[in-house]
């Protein structure tokens, strides 16, 4: 059986200043580096066989920090493009406020972050429909790569043993995670806070997810 400890990166500077932030990058704050190492801390006695990480800053920093805490400092990065965050197109940096309204508007009409979770492919079309820097990607896309990238780590990785895997990525790659391989849970799951961790399980050919894990 495989785990795979699922992490968001710290807090950073856009997510303090309550901005939309996609591939859009920004250095950890003070807490977001102390939240990492303080979970790296509640990992300590996970001995990870592998380590993943988006190939954004933000990501490998966590990254960093949390196998430092943890005593897994040895293990080399594997940085992976496909870990990515959502690119969020023309709204990159915009404000979080402006950007909810915006893909409400766009869904006519959506009230919540949790109805926005319930629709989460539709938002990703949407941003990428809207997107005047043709760089967003539909949600077809952002699905594929992430599904890609754990399907590829469990056929390289000997199933013999019970094998642990950190992975840092970011809030709405993990929330396509959930819509992947756990939709019940997403409709339970308002906000993907910085430095917590979901479970991803790969066990008889199968993926299941657990949140609020740790």
């Amino acid at each position: 059986m495989i785990s795979y400890y699922i992490v968001r990166h710290g807090q950073t500077l856009l997510n303090l200043l309550d901005k939309a932030q996609g591939w859009t990058d920004s250095p950890l704050t003070d807490i977001g580096r102390q939240t990492a190492i303080d979970l790296g801390n509640k990992l300590v006695g996970i001995n990870f066989d592998a380590v993943f990480a988006s190939d954004m800053l933000r990501s490998i920093h966590t990254a960093e920090l949390i196998l430092q805490a943890s005593g897994n400092a040895s293990l080399p990065i594997q940085k992976d493009s496909r870990l990515r965050e959502w690119c969020l197109g023309s709204m990159e940096a915009e404000k979080n406020t402006v950007f909810i309204e915006n893909v409400s508007n766009w869904l006519g009409g959506v009230s919540s972050l949790e109805e926005l979770n319930q629709q989460l492919p539709n938002v990703a079309n949407a941003i990428y429909e809207h997107d005047k820097t043709e760089m967003a990607e539909p949600y077809s896309a952002i699905e594929n790569r992430l599904k890609n990238i754990f399907i590829e780590i469990a056929q390289n990785i000997s199933q013999e043993k019970d094998c642990k895997i950190l992975v840092v990525t970011h809030a709405f790659a993990i929330k396509t995670l959930f819509n992947l391989f756990a939709p019940e849970q997403l409709c339970k799951i308002n906000k993907i806070k910085n430095s917590t961790v979901s479970l991803l399980k790969f066990d008889n050919g199968k993926f299941f997810m657990e949140s609020d894990w740790l």
